[in-house]
């Protein structure tokens, strides 16, 4: 009986947090995302009360420690599903197009410095990178599969070629922005980077 009259209380309670003056008044002024926020999850854990159990001995009252610990695995959640969405819609948007042979890393190079002067500057991106890929796998420092991401190439660099880590990561980050991103592309950097991975290539080429 105690148990069930805690329970009775804790819904009472939970109610007249919702409709203090603090909260409503939130509301009629216009709420912030925030404010928002923490009112629906606030209203999302009330719901929960309609069918779980308090535990016998739990406090009357809803604990500030709980909502945040609530809320915080909501947005935990949020966050995790979000970047499944984005992780599947990457693999599916394969780099390489369906048939494509693989090429040597020079003939990547060639190509992006034709569709750089074309003006054909995402498709040049496209070719800096594959240029990047196939030299790293010519170097036995990678190994190219469909289904690996960026950040997996960046592992194996990191054990095989640690040297190369930093630059993989910044030419990487660079074709995600501009070819899944539809970011704007800088003429003078796209030049810049295919200058940079060609004297990379000869001079790495030199030491092996």
């Amino acid at each position: 009986m105690i148990r069930v009259m805690s329970l009775v209380q804790d819904k009472e309670r939970l109610q007249e947090i919702l409709s203090q003056d603090e909260f409503t008044r939130h509301q009629s002024e216009g709420e912030n995302l925030l404010q928002k926020g923490i009112r629906y999850l606030i209203e999302w854990i009330a719901k929960l009360f309609e069918w779980t159990e308090i535990p016998a001995g739990a406090s009357s009252t809803i604990s500030t420690s709980f909502l945040i610990v609530a809320g915080l695995g909501l947005v935990f959640v949020i966050y995790w599903l979000m970047k499944r969405i984005v992780w599947e819609q990457k693999r599916q948007q394969a780099l390489f197009v369906h048939g494509e042979k693989i090429r040597a890393y020079t003939d990547y190079l060639r190509e992006a410095r034709e569709l750089g002067k074309e003006g054909k500057w995402r498709e040049g991106e496209r070719s800096l990178f594959l240029a990047l890929l196939v030299y790293m796998q010519t170097k036995t420092w990678i190994r190219i599969e469909k289904w690996k991401t960026n950040w997996e190439y960046a592992d194996e660099l990191q054990l095989n070629q640690p040297r190369a880590e930093e630059l993989f990561r910044r030419h990487a980050r660079t074709f995600d922005q501009v070819w899944y991103g539809q970011a704007v592309i800088d003429e003078t950097l796209f030049w810049e980077r295919l200058k940079e991975l060609e004297v990379f290539c000869r001079e790495e080429g030199q030491h092996g």
